[in-house]
């Protein structure tokens, strides 16, 4: 063919990352001036390069030529080139080839055709990891559409553009990441728009997750998802803004439950090592099943999922308890849009200094004394809990004990909750009103039964529950 020939090229469709707000590109090819050139007489036949943006064709870089040219022994006007470019964070982008040509006619140049690389984007690109939940699994209505700058690496490991089923399978061949059955809305198209809109970068995402798995398949010494991961970072790169984590229900059994922490340490630090940098993780504690198990064991997973945002550095996790579903396990589409939008906004805050979003987390209990019941104009036996990351205050959709979500229990068992009380004066304080005082042996725990309660209490302004949490002392948060 004459003209360029494009050897080594980014793909259509491609998200590149970007580091500090660039990427270069590098495009190897070769060349061959066309015979009826030839023919008229030609005194130069240089290859060139330029980026355009798709959006409205205008020149991003314009033409430049290859930074190493080679012409081909015994050929005329044949020959091999190999060039580098850098380019600005955005697209999509355009990427141009051509052969320019100078004619024996005096100030006759010509550009003939050239090989190009189409919806090429530069941004940040993102790993997701997980099970159902992350690999989508509601299958009710919503409208998610599709968004020019965010694009999805395949299960048939190529790019495209993003939309959903993310994990659908066709032309992949047999992967350990393929469904079983038909997937359906993820929350990840919904987090890279958002991602996007708060950053203006655009997003790729490669995905490895699947419905049902256990951590003993994302097992670095022998788990066949972690492999299908690793196989699928060395064919995207090997560089990635983050990881996109959401699992945990296939480990609520009491053995892997006690486990789970050690677990994920092991898979985060292993993801590490075959990047080679500490890759953040955005992770989810998990949501509600109807009717679900072990209840205490779903309390362990979300507490270890809670402990490892604290205990492993650059590790980031969101609540999920007031998601709604579609049916007894998933999160309905919308829930799934929503919570891609929230999980896109602590990533921004993460990554690029934006408003914080976090959960409410907490940080100390005490016991209400009878001077500052005196102030509130509360009778009883009182308790009050801080909060960390409390955007204005704390809200409750009934005053009722029984509804609180939080249990206290100590020696002598389970301590009645008479009702619980919030406002806008004490911002990021909860009081919970007891039937007895708690033993020094208290424990108290919140949202983590398999359906823990319907109505947890908010942050008014994020309208994120607090992080559930399991069994923790209450004598070590009075401290």
């Amino acid at each position: 063919m004459h003209g360029i020939t494009l050897t080594k090229r980014p793909v259509d469709w491609e998200v590149v990352q970007q580091e500090n707000g660039t990427a270069r590109i590098r495009l190897e090819g070769s060349y061959r001036v066309h015979p009826a050139a030839i023919e008229v007489g030609v005194v130069s036949a240089v290859p060139i390069v330029r980026v355009m943006r798709e959006e409205d064709n205008m020149t991003v870089l314009p033409w430049t030529r290859a930074a190493q040219i080679d012409v081909v022994d015994g050929e005329k006007f044949t020959g091999t080139f190999e060039t580098e470019i850098e380019i600005p964070a955005g697209g999509p982008y355009r990427i141009d080839t051509s052969l320019e040509t100078r004619s024996t006619q005096p100030n006759l140049t010509w550009l003939y055709r050239g090989d190009c690389v189409l919806h090429l984007c530069v941004g940040d690109l993102f790993l997701i990891a997980g099970q159902s939940n992350s690999a989508g699994y509601s299958r009710d209505y919503c409208a998610d559409p599709p968004h020019l700058c965010v694009h999805l690496y395949r299960n048939r490991s190529r790019w495209d553009l993003a939309s959903h089923p993310m994990n659908e399978s066709t032309d992949a061949g047999t992967l350990p990441n393929e469904e079983m059955g038909v997937p359906g809305v993820s929350p990840y198209l919904s987090f890279g728009k958002k991602y996007y809109e708060l950053t203006g970068r655009p997003v790729g995402l490669i995905q490895t997750a699947l419905g049902g798995s256990s951590m003993q398949r994302w097992n670095p010494a022998d788990g066949d998802l972690y492999q299908n991961m690793t196989d699928k970072i060395r064919q995207t790169g090997g560089r990635y803004t983050g990881v996109l984590w959401y699992q945990g229900c296939s480990d609520t059994d009491p053995e892997p439950a006690a486990h789970y922490l050690e677990h994920f340490r092991d898979f985060v630090e292993a993801v590490r090592r075959e990047v080679g940098y500490e890759i953040p993780f955005f992770t989810m504690q998990l949501n509600r099943q109807i009717n679900g198990l072990h209840d205490e064991c779903w309390g362990m997973v979300r507490e270890a999922q809670r402990v490892a945002a604290l205990e492993i550095p650059g590790v980031h996790v969101l609540s999920t308890t007031n998601l709604s579903l579609c049916d007894g396990i998933h999160n309905s589409a919308q829930a799934n849009v929503a919570l891609g939008e929230k999980l896109a906004k602590q990533c921004a805050a993460v990554l690029h200094g934006a408003e914080e979003f976090e959960a409410p987390a907490l940080t100390g209990i005490r016991e209400v004394d009878e001077t500052q019941k005196e102030e509130l104009g509360l009778s009883g036996i009182w308790m009050e809990l801080t909060f960390s990351h409390v955007k204005n205050c704390l809200q409750l959709f009934t005053a009722e004990g029984k509804e609180s979500g939080f249990l206290l229990e100590d020696a002598h068992g389970a301590i009645g909750i008479r009702s619980a009380r919030a406002n806008r004066e004490d911002k990021n304080r909860l009081y919970l009103e007891l039937e007895r005082s708690a033993g020094e042996d208290a424990l108290l725990s919140f949202a983590w039964e398999a359906d823990p309660v319907r109505l947890p209490v908010i942050d008014e302004v994020t309208f994120l529950p607090p992080l559930s949490f399991y069994k923790r002392p209450v004598a070590e948060l009075k401290a």
